[in-house]
Order: C-alpha cells, then sequence, then structure tokens
C-alpha cells in the first residue's frame, strides 16, 4: 500500500504508475486536486471508507482534497496522474463554469477520455518513461491538457467534473489542509484561518460533514500510524514531536485512536516484514 500525497518536484505536476492487480494507494490528498487518467485496467476507487466506484479504462476521475481515498487495482492498470494547483484553475479557465442546479455537492463524476486526448497522454507517458527533465515542460503539457478539456467536454460535463475547484468552500478546505498540522486543537487552528472558534466549528462542520476535533483526532492519528511503521523516529521522539505531555498520554492516544499501543503497532509491522 502506498500513500499518494508525497511526490518528487516533477512528479507533482506528472506522474506515470503502472501497478499489478490488488495493489491499493490510499490517502488524503494534502493541498489540491488530482486527475487520475486511467490509460489500462481498471480500479476500484473507495471514497471515505463509504462509497465504491469502478473506474474502466480510458476513463478519468477529479480527486478531491477533502475526502479520503482506497484505490485498488481490479486488474492490472496503467494510469497517469496530473496534480494541478487550485489556483490555476483560476487564471482563466473556469470564469464561465456553474453547477448545475441539480448537482449534488461532492458526488463522484467520471468522464470518458476521448481519443485526442488519448494521443496526448500516450505521448506524455513516453516523455516520462524517457524521464524528460524541464519542470517548464511539463508545467505546458498542463496548460495543453486545459485547452483540449475546455475544447472537447460540454460545459455541464465539466463543471460536474471539476466540481471540488467550482465549490465556494474549496479556498476554506485548503487553508485548513495547510495549517490543521500546525495547531494543537481546534481554537488555534480556527486562529490559524482567522475564524472566530463558533465560526469556524460551524464552517467546518458543513465543509467536512464532521466536527474539527474528530476530524484533526483521525489526522493525527494517521500521521501517528504513518511515523510509527515508518520506524524512523523512536516512539518517545514521535510522541515528543507531535506534542503529547507525556509517554501515556501517547500509548493512550494509540490505544484509543488505533486500537493498539505504540509498542503493540510496531510489533506488528515487524512481523509483516519479517
Amino acid at each position: 500500500m502506498e500513500n499518494f500525497g508525497e511526490t518528487s518536484k516533477r512528479q507533482r505536476i506528472w506522474e506515470n504508475l503502472i501497478l499489478p492487480k490488488d495493489y491499493q494507494i490510499d490517502g488524503y490528498l494534502s493541498f489540491n486536486p488530482v486527475i487520475f487518467f486511467v490509460l489500462s485496467g481498471s480500479i476500484s476507487v473507495k471514497i471515505n471508507s463509504v462509497e465504491t466506484h469502478t473506474v474502466l479504462s480510458n476513463e478519468m476521475f477529479m480527486a478531491q482534497i477533502d475526502q479520503s481515498y482506497e484505490i485498488t487495482m481490479i486488474q492490472q492498470t496503467h494510469f497517469l496522474i496530473c496534480y494541478i494547483p487550485i489556483e490555476a484553475w483560476y487564471e482563466k479557465w473556469i470564469d464561465n463554469l456553474t453547477l448545475p442546479e441539480e448537482n449534488e455537492s461532492g458526488k463522484f463524476f467520471k468522464l470518458p477520455v476521448k481519443k485526442v486526448i488519448m494521443r496526448f497522454l500516450s505521448l506524455l507517458d513516453l516523455y516520462l518513461r524517457e524521464s524528460v527533465s524541464p519542470l517548464q515542460f511539463f508545467e505546458l503539457k498542463r496548460q495543453e491538457l486545459f485547452y483540449l478539456l475546455f475544447f472537447y467536454y460540454g460545459e455541464n460535463d465539466l463543471a460536474r467534473f471539476l466540481q471540488s475547484v467550482l465549490s465556494k468552500d474549496i479556498q476554506f478546505k485548503k487553508i485548513v489542509m495547510n495549517n490543521y498540522l500546525r495547531a494543537k486543537n481546534v481554537q488555534e487552528l480556527a486562529k490559524l484561518v482567522n475564524y472566530s472558534t463558533s465560526g469556524f466549528i460551524k464552517k467546518f462542520q458543513k465543509c467536512f460533514n464532521e466536527s474539527p476535533y474528530k476530524w484533526m483526532q483521525k489526522q493525527k492519528a494517521k500521521h501517528v500510524s504513518d511515523e510509527i511503521i515508518r520506524g524512523v523516529k523512536s516512539l518517545q521522539e514521535i510522541a515528543n514531536e507531535y506534542k503529547f505531555s507525556s509517554y501515556q498520554h501517547f500509548s493512550g492516544f494509540c490505544k484509543s485512536q488505533l486500537g493498539s499501543t505504540p509498542t503493540e503497532i510496531l510489533a506488528k509491522n515487524h512481523l509483516k516484514r519479517q
């Protein structure tokens, strides 16, 4: 299993992956939406551990920053990922797009990849495999993708496909994602995003469908779990880094949020590697 939130500088624009059957990648997207283009094979996409959708060869979908994804390869699958900063859409592309009134916010939506865009992606696949290096080149290819999308797809389909970018709440979500690791509690996070605590809680629940306290606990637990499993830092170092008042507090947090103490998590991971 692999987390797709961390990539190199060049790969934050485009990433080329061929993954075997049953392989999984999962996690939250840290900063920006990304587009997944399935060139061959098929994948199962589970969102927020609830909804499951199938994406087939020659289809694409946009993953959103505030949702958790578990993507499983139904068969060996080849896909390209395009990482797109939210601000890039606002330069000139979405001024005339509006979501249809009947559109359900946050509902999964995929589109077929048209033949001309498949040809574009095939050539891009070659560039990535041959390690063409200038960052500016891949930025230009992303701009080319924008032209192709807006030329070959209707406004209604594009608006539904880009719903996370069109959302009035997207900037709030982005600010939260950029700042939550710096905050010890809900009050500090509210201050970082320039809201009163009560106003922040109301806005957060509307955007994330969860209380900020529960959400922050889940994010903290995920990061702590990743640190323990990675095995680079000692358990005490992790406890200090995440500002637990004592090791006992740290152990209790892991037990309640992850179902096991830090030493138990470490031991289980060690057995898996043997």
